[in-house]
């Protein structure tokens, strides 16, 4: 699909599992989208549910009077990136704008998104800024504070702009893509090392791979503080052991991954063995601080120590993961 042949204007790509109840106050911030002078469209990527998500979208949708069409796709494969990938082959228009199932868009999200990523070809994602929504009545903990950035919300900049090469990566989470570049990108052989969660797991990272490898081929990637959502997050979430759980998550897919920054860094790529045993090492070093301080709930080593043990898992059983990256990697590279 050529850039010229694109239809302009904005498909709003929802992906859900199980996300019939949440999908709703989120279709509802939709529908108040204003100053939408340019096509739209909703598309609501159902990655495998047993809820009847799609019944409770379609009939919701009616009852706001369908501001815009509402269409639904099905992705039996679980996995993110998965039902991510069915909307870009799904979206009727060129620019895709990735809205989570508990994402609350500001009414003027997607007109100051399209606005942005319109003006200028070479941009393949603009990013926006997430705001934590804690469940009414529920009081979050005071360690809570440095670690929302960790549920996908918080600036993804220090300045409005071009971030390419200073965060040099984006959430997908409100995220406005080109397809032109998206296109491009999968033509050129990206393959994606990690699917995303699936219902089963919290490794994620398919976001900052898919957005790597985008810098990889030369696409700008912009943020704006101006592009605003409330990140709704149910109080299970908002415990310690599910940060520890997230934070070996992060641990494992950054290992995956760790080739995009070797490659950008223009490094020689370090051999398994130094990597087992310096991520050793350091789960030693972390464990011993952890048990001579009586470290718990709060304490930051303890959720460094998880970041660790997933890097090590990664490096023992993702190995065939980490390969696909770098292969991927040099594919790209080759076809620039």
């Amino acid at each position: 699909m050529k850039c010229d042949s694109m239809n302009i204007g904005v498909s709003i790509v929802i992906v859900t599992y199980n996300g019939g109840d949440k999908l709703l106050p989120t279709l509802a911030h939709l529908a108040k989208q204003k100053n939408i002078d340019f096509n739209l469209e909703v598309l609501l990527v159902d990655n495998n549910s047993s809820d009847n998500t799609s019944e409770k979208a379609k009939t919701f949708w009616s009852q706001l009077k369908a501001p815009f069409p509402l269409r639904i796709v099905l992705e039996p494969t679980p996995g993110t990136m998965y039902a991510r990938k069915k909307g870009i082959e799904s979206a009727q228009y060129r620019y895709m704008l990735y809205c989570d199932d508990d994402n609350w868009l500001h009414e003027d999200y997607v007109q100051t998104a399209f606005s942005i990523i319109s003006s200028d070809p070479q941009i393949a994602a603009v990013g926006g800024k997430g705001c934590m929504e804690y469940e009414q009545g529920f009081t979050p903990p005071t360690w809570i504070g440095p670690y929302e950035k960790n549920y996908g919300t918080t600036a993804q900049g220090k300045e409005d702009g071009d971030t390419t090469y200073s965060k040099g990566c984006l959430y997908t989470a409100g995220a406005i893509l080109d397809r032109a570049w998206l296109h491009k990108l999968y033509t050129m052989g990206f393959q994606s090392s990690l699917q995303g969660r699936d219902g089963k797991t919290l490794v994620a990272g398919e976001d900052t791979e898919l957005t790597y490898a985008l810098k990889l081929i030369g696409a700008k990637l912009y943020y704006s503080s101006k592009m605003i959502f409330q990140h709704y997050m149910p109080k299970e979430r908002i415990n310690w052991d599910y940060l520890k759980r997230l934070w070996e998550s992060f641990g494992y897919s950054n290992a995956v991954i760790s080739p995009y920054n070797v490659y950008f860094k223009k490094k020689n790529t370090p051999k398994l063995s130094r990597l087992l045993f310096r991520n050793m090492k350091e789960i030693t070093r972390l464990t011993l601080r952890k048990y001579k301080h009586k470290m718990g709930e709060g304490d930051h080593t303890v959720l460094e120590l998880e970041w660790k043990k997933g890097e090590l898992r990664a490096l023992i059983f993702g190995r065939k993961k980490y390969r696909l990256a770098q292969k991927t990697i040099k594919t790209l590279h080759q076809n620039i």
